[in-house]
């Protein structure tokens, strides 16, 4: 099955063995890929290139705004969607006007909220190392 698309295969199986908050710095830097990719498009004027990169960073955002549990995360899942779809609504319009410089806006703004799931991932990281050497010589 995986003959000839080792890379696919790799990817499925990355994504499969992932925690959540690893699927969700993938989609981060996937969106933030497809967004260099459009800015680069652009300036080639390949438009059609661009949609397709700007389209598949809007499928990320959409993914990313679905999978919020108001719920459970409270006023922080709302004001994180309320920015999600801001950047969704900014990258239509920058896919509409061909605008590389709000491209690089929603970069900014996005690569704020990925630094911020790293560091949560990394400290959570670190508790839980801390916490299996605690119970192992404890």
């Amino acid at each position: 099955m995986a003959q000839g698309r080792p890379y696919q295969a790799y990817q499925k199986t990355s994504v499969g063995t992932s925690s959540q908050k690893q699927l969700v710095l993938m989609l981060f830097d996937g969106m933030n890929r497809f967004m260099n990719q459009g800015i680069k498009a652009i300036a080639e004027e390949d438009f059609e290139a661009t949609h397709i990169a700007l389209h598949k960073s809007g499928k990320i955002l959409l993914e990313l705004i679905s999978t919020l549990r108001e719920d459970k995360g409270g006023e922080i899942a709302r004001n994180l969607k309320s920015v999600y779809v801001f950047c969704y609504e900014q990258t239509v319009i920058a896919n509409l006007k061909k605008d590389a410089d709000i491209i690089r806006d929603i970069q900014g703004i996005l690569g704020n909220i990925s630094a911020g799931f790293k560091e949560i991932s990394q400290k959570a990281s670190v508790v839980a190392t801390g916490a299996q050497k605690i119970s192992v010589t404890g």
